[in-house]
C-alpha cells in the first residue's frame, strides 16, 4: 500500500513521510506518518487532525513508552521536521485530550486505546513545569496534547495545548497486528525503520 498526499481538508499535501516501528507492546508494530502544519482555514485544529487520523490511519498517535516517544521524536528531528518551515506554531498533535476531566489526560481518537487513562503508571513523556492549563489565549485552557518543539524551551516533550487557537503538525500511526505488514498490505521493504536516537 503506498501513502497519498491528499488527506482532506486540513492537511493537502502535508505528509513528509512515515517510519515503522518493530516490536511495540511485545508483539505489535506500528507506523507512525508525520504531517506538517495543518491549513488555517479550516478551524477545530485538533479535531480536523484526530479525524484526518481516524479516517486514513488509526487515530492520532499514541505515546506509550520511551521507545514509542523517541520513534516520534528522532525522525522529528532527523527529518528536519523540528523547524518553523514545518510547524509554525512549535508542535505535533497527539491522541490525547482532558477535555473531560481537566488535568486527567485520556487518549482518543484512536481505535485500540480509546479511554486508556494516561496516568503515573504509565510512561511521562511531558515537559517540566507543563499540565498547566494556561488560559491567556482560550478561557477553555490547554486540553490537547502535542509534542512540542519550541527553540530553547521543548525538544520534542509532550506539552498541553490550547485545542483551536493555533495549527500544527499531526503524527498519525497504523497499528500492526502481530507485525504481519504483508497481511495488512504494507511492503516493509517501502517504509524505513522508525530512528530511536
Amino acid at each position: 500500500m503506498a501513502f497519498a498526499n491528499d488527506y482532506g481538508p486540513g492537511y493537502v499535501g502535508q505528509l513528509q513521510g512515515c517510519c515503522r516501528l518493530d516490536g511495540v507492546d511485545d508483539c505489535d508494530c506500528r507506523i507512525y506518518c508525520f504531517f506538517c502544519d495543518q491549513d488555517a482555514a479550516f478551524r477545530g485544529y485538533y479535531d480536523v487532525a484526530r479525524d484526518m487520523c481516524l479516517n486514513y490511519f488509526d487515530g492520532l498517535a499514541v505515546v506509550g513508552s520511551a521507545r514509542e516517544h523517541n520513534a516520534m521524536k528522532y525522525y522529528i528531528k532527523n527529518n528536519g521536521l523540528d523547524n518553523t518551515d514545518c510547524v509554525s506554531k512549535y508542535g505535533f498533535w497527539i491522541g490525547a485530550t482532558d477535555t473531560k476531566v481537566e488535568g486527567h489526560f485520556v487518549w482518543q481518537g484512536t481505535v485500540l486505546k480509546d479511554g486508556y487513562c494516561w496516568n503515573s503508571t504509565e510512561y511521562n513523556c511531558w515537559e517540566p513545569d507543563e499540565l498547566d492549563n494556561n488560559t491567556n489565549l482560550s478561557e477553555d485552557g490547554q486540553d490537547c496534547a502535542q509534542l512540542w518543539f519550541r527553540p530553547n524551551r521543548s525538544d520534542g516533550n509532550c506539552d498541553d495545548e490550547y485545542c483551536d487557537v493555533r495549527p500544527k503538525g499531526a503524527i498519525c500511526e497504523i497499528r500492526i497486528p502481530h507485525c504481519d505488514y504483508a497481511e495488512c498490505g504494507y511492503d516493509i521493504n517501502t517504509i524505513p525503520e522508525c530512528p530511536l536516537a
